[in-house]
């Protein structure tokens, strides 16, 4: 909360509850990247995906990156 009290100002709520997934530790998943089918349509779909809703819920990661998808500096 104190980086973004950095970003967006003391103002800023604390959350009433928050979801964390553990991928790394999900026999499904063990930690994924993103991946485009045949026949996407890029880089639309990755903006469209990283779209921010209502210029208050902001999206990031490698899924958004039109550069650098399926990578770690994607994501950062």
């Amino acid at each position: 909360m104190s980086t973004l009290r950095l970003i967006y100002g003391k103002g800023i709520p604390n959350p009433t509850k928050f979801i964390r997934t553990k991928w790394g530790q999900d026999p499904f998943s063990y930690g994924s990247y993103s991946y485009s089918l045949v026949g996407a349509k890029q880089p639309h779909d990755r903006l469209a995906i990283g779209a921010t809703v209502a210029d208050r819920v902001f999206f990031a990661g490698e899924a958004t990156s039109v550069a650098h998808p399926a990578t770690v500096h994607g994501a950062y």
